[in-house]
């Protein structure tokens, strides 16, 4: 039997989105080394989280619930494609032609399209790797049901594998790829769902809180001993912080609201505010390094705000329109 949180909306995960946010922008608008470093290597918990949350919602989904979730998420996928074109042909200065070449010799070929659904890498855009596992999570999901959780099985064992040393150069694969870290976190969301209460009344919440601080060892070491300890920390903690919150019964706050209305806007356009950011002030203060991650947060969030706002004030107007385009239709 599932906990009320199953089909409440449930503000503890919204708010552990709303921080894990922070550590996303943290981690590609990062802070001076050797600081910087580490904030870096938490980043993939953030995305494991996000993984499993979509798991915890899609149990025993529909058909129709589904593929919702697939249109939503290619509708994002497009949107950040879209505008990192738009970036190349203006701040790149590639011009339409060269914006062209690209597309025909770099995008839409077999090689590229191969590599979307196998290892998640867009030559659109970097960002946009974790809306293609995503994808592909849903997709999976709603070709083979629960015999998804296999595959899950299969890619995390496969993923320990792969992560091997030296840091540097692998440390991305396993993470980037939807079979060995999208899928398996996926698949791990949804047996919390299924498995809620059990899981909640056996593992008590000290006991969580010291596998996640387990987790932050393994991860912070790891930069001494190799990836391979880095992806086993980041699957202990991300699933630690989870069941953490997922009980937590967290009241409604705005960070709330960072993590479930902000979430993918933040997501897709923080690059873009980094760019602009950097291409307004090339040259900063001594404390520039230091500030650039906080004010490109700032600068993100505030402009989530304001398209939310605007986009609140036409949704009346395009009710109406549609009513009225319905009663000439009739």
């Amino acid at each position: 039997m599932l906990t009320s949180t199953a089909t409440a909306r449930n503000h503890g995960l919204d708010f552990l989105k709303g921080i894990l946010t922070f550590l996303i922008v943290f981690a590609h608008v990062p802070f001076p080394k050797p600081f910087g470093l580490y904030v870096a290597y938490f980043g993939p918990v953030s995305v494991s989280v996000f993984f499993m949350v979509s798991g915890y919602f899609s149990f025993g989904a529909s058909r129709q619930k589904l593929l919702r979730s697939i249109k939503r998420t290619l509708g994002y996928l497009l949107l950040a494609d879209v505008l990192y074109l738009i970036k190349m042909l203006v701040d790149d200065g590639c011009g339409l032609q060269g914006l062209v070449n690209f597309l025909l010799n770099e995008v839409f070929t077999i090689d590229h399209l191969l590599k979307l659904p196998i290892i998640s890498q867009s030559a659109i855009c970097f960002i946009a790797w974790f809306l293609i596992a995503l994808l592909m999570c849903y997709v999976v999901k709603l070709l083979m049901g629960k015999g998804m959780r296999i595959l899950g099985c299969i890619g995390l064992l496969a993923g320990v594998v792969v992560s091997l040393p030296p840091i540097d150069t692998h440390m991305d694969f396993p993470v980037t790829n939807p079979w060995l870290w999208g899928i398996p976190m996926f698949t791990l969301g949804e047996l919390v769902r299924e498995h809620e209460t059990w899981i909640l009344g056996a593992v008590k919440r000290p006991a969580l809180v010291g596998i996640a601080l387990l987790g932050v060892v393994m991860i912070i070491l790891s930069r001494y001993y190799g990836t391979q300890g880095w992806f086993i920390g980041c699957c202990v903690m991300g699933p630690a912080l989870f069941l953490l919150f997922v009980e937590s019964g967290m009241k409604y706050n705005p960070l709330c609201r960072l993590g479930s209305t902000y979430l993918f806007f933040i997501y897709i356009m923080h690059p873009l505010v980094s760019f602009a950011y950097s291409h307004f002030r090339p040259h900063g203060s001594v404390l520039e390094p230091w500030l650039r991650p906080l004010i490109v947060l700032v600068l993100t969030i505030g402009l989530a705000v304001v398209y939310y706002a605007f986009k609140g004030m036409l949704r009346p107007c395009l009710g109406n329109s549609r009513k009225s385009l319905d009663g000439n239709n009739r």
